[in-house]
């Protein structure tokens, strides 16, 4: 009984040896050390496409905005929509060989026209806008101010514009760009000058779709679409921050060969457009109260957080059910001239909680 102790004592130190050995041999990439730059420039960053295509939408969104002063053309709409017969004022623009409708999440594809033909309908309407009554309504406080309204107040100009925002552009950000843009299949050692890597590009055309200078948000000079709204809501959910320092780590990182941090940036952005879409929407809750009495202002504002709600839908990364985006919707009024003090407080508590708002519901 001893020896054989002895002899087993023998094997499983000679085993903890072996095993020892391997351990110690492996070696174990290290994390890389770079640095992450405090503005975007970055060698052979490329966003282009993403800015021709916000700037598109955006002559789209005026076009839209139009409908105050006179009948809209829907068939320019639809033209600048796929980009064809050259419908933008912009040379850039129409001879780009880029289109908006390609890129849009695909139920977008199919809004988008019924948009146009709500837009058309109320610029050709000789009424001004009021309960049962398409046209153009003014503010009651500001009659200057006007706003192209649908028979139950809905101002569709503004849905486009948050559609836009969801189903094209936080689409193409997260799914194109984040979902797909940096996984493993996609070539990050290829440098092409001019855009870099595959991956970089996907990241930097990620950023250009934000809408922000490089060196935001020091500089705001020309933000578009989410660029202007993450300042908006920017004193109660921080996103201007968050989104740079996410945008600069991320970039650095694919650089540098650095995925662990990439995949978490991405995450980072991924959560953050989502949350802010629900920032963006209590922040039309606030208009909304602060023009109560002043119906078709009142209105144009409630279809701005309609919008913001709705587009959720298009986002194919949210954490959001399509139950609890319907529940939502559901506290709207059929008529948005009916709306109530109740109401109002009913779509806030139920964004706020949804999104963990409810401490800065009223100041974002």
């Amino acid at each position: 009984m001893k020896k054989t102790f002895t002899a087993l004592s023998l094997i499983s130190a000679a085993l903890l040896f072996t095993t020892s050995c391997k351990k110690s041999s492996t070696k174990t990439d290290p994390t890389p050390t770079y640095t992450v730059p405090a503005t975007y420039n970055f060698a052979n960053v490329n966003y282009s496409d993403a800015s021709i295509r916000l700037s598109m939408a955006n002559e789209m969104a005026a076009l839209m905005a139009s409908a105050t002063t006179g009948p809209v053309d829907g068939q320019r709409l639809l033209n600048m929509f796929t980009n064809t017969n050259s419908p933008f004022a912009s040379a850039a623009s129409n001879t780009s060989g880029l289109q908006l409708k390609d890129q849009c999440f695909t139920q977008l594809q199919t809004d988008i026209p019924n948009f146009i033909d709500s837009i058309v309908m109320v610029s050709n309407s000789k009424q001004p806008a009021s309960r049962g009554v398409a046209g153009i309504g003014a503010s009651s406080v500001t009659p200057t101010s006007l706003y192209p309204q649908t028979a139950t107040g809905v101002n569709y100009a503004q849905v486009f514009k948050k559609s836009i925002m969801g189903g094209l552009i936080c689409y193409e950000i997260v799914n194109n760009y984040m979902v797909n843009g940096i996984g493993s299949s996609v070539d990050n050692n290829t440098v092409v000058t001019g855009s870099g890597t595959a991956m970089e590009h996907n990241w930097d055309l990620a950023f250009g779709y934000w809408g922000v200078p490089v060196n935001f948000p020091t500089s705001k000079t020309g933000v578009l679409f989410w660029g202007s709204y993450t300042t908006q809501i920017d004193s109660g959910y921080h996103a201007n921050m968050i989104l740079m320092n996410a945008f600069l780590k991320g970039r650095a990182a694919i650089t540098n060969k650095d995925m662990p941090t990439t995949q978490a940036q991405a995450t980072i952005i991924m959560q953050t457009f989502e949350r802010m879409t629900g920032a963006a929407a209590l922040q039309e809750i606030n208009e909304i109260k602060e023009a109560l009495t002043d119906n078709v202002k009142r209105n144009s504002a409630l279809s701005e957080c309609y919008g913001f709600v709705n587009s959720l839908k298009y986002n194919p990364a949210r954490k959001i059910t399509d139950a609890q985006i319907n529940t939502i919707l559901a506290l709207f009024p059929k008529n948005f001239w009916d709306l109530t003090p109740t109401d109002i407080d009913n779509i806030q508590n139920a964004i706020a909680t949804q999104y963990n708002f409810q401490s800065v519901k009223d100041i974002l």
